[in-house]
C-alpha cells in the first residue's frame, strides 16, 4: 500500500509541470470550438489526465538500478494466457473446506494481481463512457490500446532506457486492463445522470 501511495505522490509533484504545458493548447482548443470554458470540463480533463499519470507511474515505478536489470534472467514476456488463473489454481491457499484461508487467500499475490490489473483501467472505461461519450466498442479499442501501451513500455524496458524489461509483458494484463476498462464503462451507466455531457457544456458555452 505504501507504494502505491508513494506513486500517487510522485504524480501529484509531477502534475502541475504536466498542467502548465497543456493548459495553454486547452484553452485555445476550448475558446475556439465553444468561445468559453466551463469549470467542468477544466475539471474532468485535469482529472482524467491526473488518472493517466497515476496509472503511467505505477506501471513503470519503482525504477530499478541499471545495475540490477543487468544481471536480470526471468523471462521477458509471457505470451501464454489465463496464465492467472492456473497459478491460482496452483499457489493460492484458498480452500472451500477451510474457511480460516478464505482471507489469506484474498490477501495473496494470486488475487491481489489480477484485481489490480481490472482496477487500473476501471477509471478509463469510466471517463470514456461518462465524459468522452465513447461507444461499448470504442472503450474496448481504446482500453486495450492504453494496456498495450503500457505493456510495451514494459517490454522495451522504459524505450531503451534499460538494456532489457524490469518487468513481465504480459497477455493476460492485455486482458484484465480490457476487462477493467469495460468494467469502467459498465458502472459510468448510473453516473451518467449526474454528470453534465459535453454537449450540454458546449451549448451552455
Amino acid at each position: 500500500m505504501s507504494q502505491y501511495i508513494q506513486v500517487v505522490m510522485t504524480a501529484a509533484t509531477s502534475f502541475p509541470f504536466i498542467a502548465i504545458l497543456i493548459t495553454f493548447p486547452f484553452l485555445v482548443v476550448n475558446y475556439h470550438r465553444y468561445g468559453s470554458i466551463s469549470k467542468w470540463n477544466i475539471f474532468m480533463t485535469y482529472t482524467f489526465i491526473f488518472y493517466l499519470m497515476c496509472a503511467y507511474f505505477l506501471i513503470i515505478l519503482p525504477l530499478p538500478p541499471l545495475s540490477y536489470v543487468e544481471r536480470l534472467t526471468t523471462p521477458k514476456y509471457n505470451l501464454h494466457p489465463f496464465v492467472f488463473i492456473l497459478e491460482f489454481i496452483k499457489y493460492n491457499p484458498f480452500s472451500i473446506m477451510h474457511p480460516e484461508t478464505w482471507l489469506a487467500a484474498i490477501k495473496a499475490p494470486t488475487v491481489i494481481q489480477p484485481i489490480f490489473n481490472i482496477a487500473l483501467t476501471i477509471p478509463f472505461g469510466v471517463y470514456l463512457r461518462s465524459y468522452f461519450q465513447r461507444s461499448l466498442k470504442q472503450t474496448l479499442i481504446l482500453s486495450f490500446c492504453l494496456s498495450l501501451f503500457f505493456e510495451l513500455t514494459q517490454l522495451s524496458g522504459l524505450y531503451g532506457l534499460y538494456p532489457r524489461p524490469y518487468r513481465l509483458f504480459d497477455v493476460d494484463d492485455l486482458m484484465l486492463n480490457t476487462l477493467g476498462g469495460l468494467t469502467g464503462f459498465l458502472i459510468a451507466k448510473p453516473l451518467i445522470k449526474w454528470f453534465p455531457s459535453k454537449r450540454k457544456n458546449a451549448a451552455k458555452s
